[in-house]
């Protein structure tokens, strides 16, 4: 059977790329495994998303963000948040505790900010061969192993349209509040996409002084509460974790079975839930959801509703022409807008590889066990994923199977194992972060070296 290339033997030397969540989760988890590793973060701040105004130019924080997950589903396995924070802690709080995390786990010299990895190349002898910016002066390492750890939502995808606009015409990532970098005080707004972000833009600008504020997108999707009657909506469901335990009757399955068998039961449930809701989103304007919940990651806003419902939002569909300030839509109706805010996403980029070893060209990655390109063990991919839950702790349940690895308490299974094995991580139904968690102890236990 043939073996991945550019095997690492010996103590390996690891580059980590990105100081956000996932990439200080990787440096601390690697370090604790006794690995020789350093990060590289292009900002003078860690933090990454969550840094407003970041001056890497690639945050795309507004002032109200807030995170969509709870506290428990967003912690790390060993690192809690505050017991007397608030149940979606805003971005100061999510700093503060990134921060936190550093010092406690003493990991802060392992950072490296304002520097930035402007190319990682692969040695014909294994390894990569990196170069580094700090200060607009350039060095040359040398690196075992590298982490793309450099984050999801940097690189904005703008939609196409026929036609010109001749107002302000923004991306999401621009977007502070109502006030900057756009003024919306007066002004008739169109936010174009339905995820959490456009959702949550379209009702913050509804409650400032905005003439009118319309949600246009091209695709309907579910769309359920942060909370309801003051609790936490995902209070109660399942697996929400990576360490959570998982039920004997799915453990007894396999991996792809049990995961065909929740996202049944879950879909099920959340059409009983929110059916009736979705419903009325339609006669609302908005597109029509997919009949599977969970084919797209569900929308989370806690008012969108009342603001169709008392016109302060109204639902389009798809832009179909700009003309001007003069929007038309696919539904032939017409109005005149000043401002245009794209919620629309973000491509997945890692500018320092080459195409033929990161092609992101269908904003996407075929991984092993999410993480390892099949023809690459020595480069490894923390944070692409697509769950249910939050990401942080997901990209920590990574990074313990990458230390593993580098450690040689765990060996990789033929390249033509993991390229059977291999799958998409976000062109596919949205993951269960405690089925995830399973998936990797299990691989972890079936490939660990006596």
């Amino acid at each position: 059977m043939s073996q991945p290339s550019h095997v690492i033997k010996g103590s390996p030397r690891v580059c980590v790329v990105g100081a956000g969540p996932s990439g200080l989760t990787a440096t601390k988890t690697l370090a604790e495994a006794g690995l020789d590793v350093d990060c590289f973060e292009m900002s003078p701040h860690i933090g990454g998303h969550w840094v407003i105004e970041n001056p890497n130019g690639r945050s795309s924080a507004y002032r109200s963000l807030r995170t969509n997950t709870t506290k428990r589903m967003s912690r790390f396995s060993d690192f809690d948040m505050p017991d007397d924070w608030p149940e979606f802690p805003d971005c100061s709080r999510v700093l503060d505790w990134l921060e936190s995390y550093v010092d406690a786990f003493g990991f802060r010299e392992r950072i490296h900010t304002a520097t930035e990895l402007v190319s990682a190349v692969p040695d014909n002898d294994g390894g990569w061969d990196v170069t580094l910016d700090h200060e607009s002066t350039r060095r040359a390492e040398h690196y075992d192993a590298v982490v793309a750890a450099s984050g999801s939502y940097w690189d904005c995808q703008m939609p196409e349209w026929p036609g010109t606009f001749s107002g302000q015409l923004i991306h999401a990532q621009d977007y502070l509040d109502p006030s900057a970098p756009c003024e919306t005080e007066g002004k008739t707004v169109i936010v174009v996409g339905i995820g959490n972000t456009g959702c949550e833009l379209a009702c913050e600008i509804a409650l400032s002084s905005a003439n009118a504020v319309y949600l246009s997108a091209r695709s309907g999707t579910w769309i359920m509460p942060k909370t309801i009657n003051g609790v936490a909506a995902a209070e109660g469901v399942p697996m929400g974790h990576p360490t959570d335990d998982v039920p004997e009757e799915l453990k007894a399955l396999s991996e792809l079975a049990r995961e065909e068998a929740l996202t049944n039961v879950a879909s099920v449930r959340i059409r009983e839930t929110y059916g009736e809701a979705m419903k009325r989103f339609a006669e609302l304007g908005l597109p029509p959801a997919p009949d599977h919940p969970l084919i797209k990651r569900p929308t989370i806003c806690q008012n969108l509703m009342e603001h169709l419902e008392d016109g302060s939002v109204q639902g389009k569909p798809n832009i179909a022409e700009l003309r001007g300030r003069d929007v038309r839509f696919e539904d032939g109706t017409e109005i005149t807008a000043d401002v245009i805010i794209c919620a629309t996403g973000y491509k997945l980029s890692y500018p320092y590889l080459s195409r033929d070893i990161a092609d992101t060209r269908d904003n996407d990655l075929t991984l092993f066990c999410g993480i390892v390109p099949p023809d690459r063990p020595d480069l490894f991919f923390i944070g692409v994923s697509r769950p249910t839950g939050s990401f942080w702790p997901i990209a920590e349940a990574q990074s313990k199977f990458v230390a593993a690895l580098l450690s040689d308490t765990y060996k990789l299974p033929d390249k033509t194992d993991m390229e059977t094995r291999a799958r998409p991580m976000l062109n596919r139904v949205a993951m269960n972060p405690g089925l995830y968690g399973l998936a990797l102890r299990e691989e972890l236990e079936r490939g660990r070296v006596a």
